[in-house]
């Protein structure tokens, strides 16, 4: 009887790590979101905007409940530019920015019940921006010209950063959803006007779908 007890320990102590993450297990997923993106900061004319962000994640346990949560994924966010006049013409439009999103999470789940769990997370956010341009219209009868120049040479930047958190809800370990924020940690514009500088962040609020395989 010593001896079974002993062989029972030691097979519960030899498979404990097992037991620990076999609840959530290590997985990829994929998430897609609607962005709505608000320019904080330097007031330079630009108004809030919208857009997607499309991402694969990576979820890693790094105890019973918390984990570590990779992901890269691009995206495509809009946002207005307020009307102005310019050789006697008025303009309005958007600046359309297209690039490379890195959010790196560590959350915390929660199981509700069977097949049901919240999770909160927190983590930065680091965007590469490939195109920022801005397209311009005109609302005058005559002709002009339009053309859709490239940010950066007014100022804007080739990488900013955030810092993101939210919570989201999980059924069945597969299918996700999360409502989530981002706060300018970094300039995503900087403008130069009377010999000091503005700069504009970008702030994000997002409601996100998900599928974990």
């Amino acid at each position: 009887m010593i001896m079974i007890k002993k062989l029972l320990v030691a097979a519960v102590v030899a498979f404990a790590p097992s037991f620990m993450f076999a609840q959530f297990a290590p997985h990829f997923g994929v998430r897609l979101s609607f962005d709505v993106t608000h320019p904080a900061g330097a007031n330079d004319g630009i108004n809030n905007g919208s857009g997607f962000t499309l991402t694969g994640i990576y979820s890693l346990p790094i105890s019973s409940n918390a984990y570590f949560e990779p992901g890269v994924g691009v995206f495509y966010n809009t946002m207005g530019i307020k009307p102005f006049e310019s050789k006697d013409a008025l303009f309005d439009g958007s600046v359309r920015n297209f690039g490379i999103r890195v959010p790196l999470h560590i959350g915390y789940r929660f199981e509700m019940f069977d097949n049901f769990e919240l999770a909160g997370f927190t983590g930065p956010w680091f965007n590469i921006n490939c195109s920022t341009k801005a397209h311009l219209e005109t609302a005058n009868d005559f002709p002009i010209e339009i053309t859709s120049p490239s940010m950066f040479e007014y100022g804007w930047h080739r990488f900013d950063a955030q810092w993101g958190f939210g919570i989201s809800a999980t059924y069945n370990k597969q299918y996700y959803l999360a409502i989530s924020g981002g706060v300018g940690m970094s300039a995503m514009a900087t403008f130069v006007r009377d010999g000091h500088k503005d700069r504009l962040r970008r702030n994000t609020v997002s409601i996100t779908v998900g599928y974990n395989f």
